[in-house]
């Protein structure tokens, strides 16, 4: 009798044993078609394991990170690759187009006999706004290429932001007379001081600036406040012009992105003077937000840490 159970009890065990084998071979052949249709390219497919063992658990799980971080990267490279071929797109844009307008200006100008003494004096005032849009678009890429490749870095000391501001803001008189608005300054009552790059600073407020006197005049209200918040003092420039529409808030500071308002020839901009800015206020530190209500207010939100606080300890 012991005999015939010692060899039930083995063939059982034998049993068990080739049954665990079998369930198990056929989760490892389930990862290996999964991992070869992920490999070919079906990014999509997933590990899913209905078994005990906890250990394949962990495996299919980590797996399955790992196909999810890879497809992310993928997603990344896709997009960064549909950048770069839009800015190179809209560059060529941007170069040609003055370029083509400056050589035809010139072209008249050489071999038109006809062309009287005022028509001669405006072609040449046309070429040279022509060649210094083509300029300031070269200048303010190489600018982004600088500041993208980490090529300099800000001189951070204290700043007084209360003397700071109506500095820029007087910069900007002929600019304001011009298009005949006053502009509005709002600074408190006691100095702020924050810790910044001070040439950084002047030059984001003269392209926050530029950049509501290119869109924001119609409002014919802009204006420049200084406020502490949250550890933070912010700097804020706004108007109230045309706005932003809600679908393009999000990415006003891409590179290269102009927006609806490009559309008008007359204010054009080259799409690279707020992604300058949003660099600058970042290698400092800082924050920059914006908000617009169109056709209501369009607020440029820019905070560094402020330094108040320490100089009244």
């Amino acid at each position: 009798m012991l005999i015939p159970s010692l060899f039930l009890t083995i063939l059982l065990l034998c049993s068990l044993l080739l049954r665990y084998h079998i369930r198990l071979r056929k989760e490892i052949e389930g990862i290996a078609r999964t991992t070869k249709d992920i490999r070919s390219g079906q990014l999509n497919r997933r590990y899913r394991l209905y078994t005990r063992h906890n250990y394949l658990q962990d495996l299919g799980g980590e797996l399955n990170r790992m196909v999810d971080s890879f497809q992310a990267a993928l997603e990344r490279i896709r997009t960064l690759e549909d950048e770069r071929k839009r800015m190179i797109s809209n560059l060529s844009h941007d170069l040609r187009t003055p370029l083509t307008s400056l050589l035809g200006y010139m072209e008249a100008l050489r071999t038109d006999p006809s062309l009287t003494e005022e028509e001669r004096a405006a072609f040449l005032r046309i070429a040279a706004d022509k060649g210094q849009a083509l300029m300031t678009l070269l200048e303010q890429f190489f600018e982004l290429a600088r500041l993208e490749s980490d090529g300099s870095a800000p001189e951070l000391e204290e700043i007084n932001l209360t003397d700071l501001l109506p500095e820029v803001v007087l910069g900007f008189y002929p600019d304001f007379t011009r298009v005949e608005i006053t502009p509005s300054l709002d600074l408190p009552d006691k100095p702020v001081y924050a810790r910044g790059d001070a040439a950084y600073v002047r030059r984001i407020l003269n392209n926050l600036l530029s950049n509501a006197l290119r869109y924001g005049t119609d409002g014919r209200e802009i204006g420049l406040s200084l406020r502490e918040e949250n550890g933070l003092a912010w700097m804020e420039v706004w108007d109230r012009g045309q706005g932003i529409p809600p679908q393009e808030l999000s990415r006003v500071f891409d590179r290269l992105y102009t927006g609806e308002a490009s559309r008008n020839r007359n204010i054009r901009g080259t799409g690279l003077g707020l992604t300058i800015v949003k660099h600058l206020v970042e290698q400092q530190g800082g924050r920059i937000e914006v908000s617009s209500l169109p056709g209501e207010r369009t607020v440029f939100s820019v905070g560094l840490p402020s330094l108040s606080v320490s100089r009244k300890m």
